[in-house]
């Protein structure tokens, strides 16, 4: 584990990695700069030549808030000719998405000895059209000003399960 700032510490990094988790969900809001196509393109370096970049992030499945969704699935098609999205609930319209990217096809399209992760990866995919969206870049990224939407919904739900006192410190 590395603590810092990620872009610096990405560019740092001279090993190859089979797989990297990108998770940078803060609650409100991500670090925009870390879904841009100039950081995807570093994450991508550091990956062996069948590795995959797996990425969270949260946002909505369907409707206008959809878009800044859209954009990190556009992104990701800039740089990954293979992506698979899966949501972590189905049926529901505010979903934690994950994102698996890769030079290479997955294995996740076909059942390995009957795995139960397997199972689970072809009852919650979620497939998007790579057409869609904007390209998230260092020099320009509306990312922040899409997830305005997500950023209410996640604040309404924690004030449901938390209570709204936790907003009058």
């Amino acid at each position: 584990m590395i603590v810092g700032d990620a872009r610096y510490e990405v560019r740092q990094l001279k090993r190859k990695y089979d797989f990297i988790i990108h998770d940078c969900f803060t609650g409100g809001s991500e670090p925009v700069h870390l879904l841009s196509l100039e950081m995807l393109k570093d994450l991508r370096g550091l990956l062996n030549t069948d590795g995959i970049l797996a990425l969270n992030f949260v946002g909505f499945t369907r409707g206008p808030n959809r878009a800044a969704l859209n954009a990190v699935h556009r992104t990701l098609a800039e740089v990954f000719p293979y992506r698979q999205v899966f949501v972590s609930a189905p049926n529901a319209e505010f979903n934690d998405f994950i994102f698996f990217a890769s030079n290479k096809p997955m294995p996740t399209d076909s059942p390995v000895g009957g795995y139960r992760a397997i199972q689970w990866f072809a009852e919650h995919r979620f497939p998007l059209p790579d057409d869609e969206g904007i390209v998230i870049t260092d020099d320009y990224n509306p990312l922040e000003s899409l997830q305005i939407g997500k950023a209410e919904a996640y604040r309404k739900l924690l004030q449901r399960r938390v209570g709204g006192n936790i907003f009058l410190w």
